[in-house]
This record gives structure tokens, sequence and C-alpha cells, in this order.
């Protein structure tokens, strides 16, 4: 063989280590978990239920548990969990532990993680969300209603001839289609309203939708954007929808 000729390149070596690491994790993972339970039964031993008094408490996730007894959930920590420094009640402030007298946050001993969560507080601003948006939407709404032109009940019969060519070009308007007229092409399909709302409704019904990822219903995509576009605002003014458009200029449509 050729001195100069390149020998073909290593092959790599198995790491040993790293095989090994993959078969010690499970035994990790239920070390950890039966850690979490040992945890949980020492934090809640010979505690009672608040509601009926019995020692049979089961933590079901950090800082909550539950009465095996009459089936009363609620926080260990807020009930039997003091300030180390001033004895005062905790209070669970969004994600944490705080002593309303100290003013610090204090660790829970009834979580394993430290990890706590007030469903309350984030269900409220859940709440208060949706009713600030309904709110705008009925501003909208308003808004829309009240710069609407009034009702116009003419008295007097329209002259057509009181606008020199007018009817003759609402003649030839009306010699051909609306279709054509809007279109100017006897081949393009016709726009089905009543089509593309359905289409825009089954996509969006309770959920977010992107504006361009929404299916088209005919070959042309431009002419297919704009019908859509149309039944879109359409269905918006209707309160079937709402349309956002960020600085981009891309379009969401959100399902009433």
């Amino acid at each position: 063989m050729d001195a100069c000729q390149l020998s073909e390149p290593e092959q790599p070596q198995p790491n040993v280590l790293l095989e090994k690491l993959l078969s010690v994790l499970p035994r990790i993972d239920l070390l950890r978990e039966r850690a979490r339970q040992f945890c949980y039964a020492v934090v809640l031993f010979q505690r009672k239920c608040t509601a009926c008094g019995a020692e049979d408490l089961v933590m079901l996730h950090d800082s909550w548990c539950r009465c095996a007894v009459c089936g009363n959930e609620f926080d260990p920590t807020l009930a039997f969990q003091t300030c180390t420094t001033c004895d005062s009640r905790l209070r669970l402030k969004i994600n944490r532990y705080w002593c309303p007298c100290c003013r610090v946050p204090v660790r829970s001993r009834f979580s394993f993680d430290g990890h706590v969560f007030d469903a309350e507080y984030f269900r409220e601003k859940m709440k208060e969300s949706r009713q600030r948006r309904k709110a705008q939407i009925e501003d909208v709404r308003k808004m829309l209603a009240a710069s609407r032109s009034e009702h116009y009940a003419p008295e007097d019969a329209p002259a057509l001839d009181a606008v020199p060519g007018l009817e003759a070009a609402l003649d030839q308007f009306v010699g051909q289609s609306v279709q054509l007229a809007f279109l100017g092409d006897a081949n393009t399909p016709p726009f089905d309203l009543e089509r593309y709302r359905q289409h825009i409704r089954d996509l969006a019904d309770g959920c977010t939708v992107n504006f361009d990822g929404i299916s088209s219903l005919i070959p042309d995509p431009k002419l297919d954007r704009i019908f859509r576009f149309i039944a879109a605002v359409f269905m918006e003014n209707a309160g079937e929808v709402t349309l956002e458009q960020d600085p981009d200029g891309h379009i969401t449509v959100i399902g009433v």
C-alpha cells in the first residue's frame, strides 16, 4: 500500500459511562419519587383534617392534600405552618408563601420541589381578562352602531334625469351581471359568502387561527384571499369572529 495513501478514519468508540448512565436514570427517578412520598408522609404525620379532624391526610401534590375520610382538600402550608420569626399565619401570593408581618417569603415545609401555584388567583385573572375582552367587544359594537347613518326615507321619487348620464350608466350597469361588473371576467367563480362563512366558522369555532392558514376554497389563491377577507370582515361586523392584526400585518381570526 502506498505510504501516502490516507488511512480510513477511526470509528468512534462507544462511551460506556453514558450507556450505563441511561440505565441508572430510571432508578434515580424511582428513588426521587419514593423520597417525595416519604417526605409527604413525614410532614403529614398526625396532622388532622381541618374539616373532620381525622388523622388520615394524603398529599396530592406539593402543598395540597386531601382527607381520606371526608374528602376535604386544602393547603396544609396555610393550615399548619406559621412564620418561624413572628409565628404569624402565612399567605399565598401567586407562587410563593409570604409572612404579612415580617414581609418576607417563607419556604413551605409541605412542598418537596418548592413549587406552589395559587389556582384561585390565576382563575380570577383569567375571568377578569375574559370580562375585559367582552367589554371591549361590546364597546366596539356600540361604536359601530353609533357610527351608522340614520335611516333615509325619501319623500319624493328619485329623478334620474337630475344627473346627466346617470340613467344611461345604470342601464349599462344592470345590463350585465353584478359579478361581471365587479370582477370583469365571466370565467371567475361567483362569491359564495355563506360558503366562506361556514368554512371560517368551522375552523375558528372556539379557537384562534391564522388568516393566511385558512385553506382555499377556489383554485385562484389571490381571489380566494379576497373572498376570505370579505367574509371575515362581514363576520366580525356580525359578531361571529374577532379580527386582530399585528404590526407586521398578519391577521388573526378569533372565534367568539
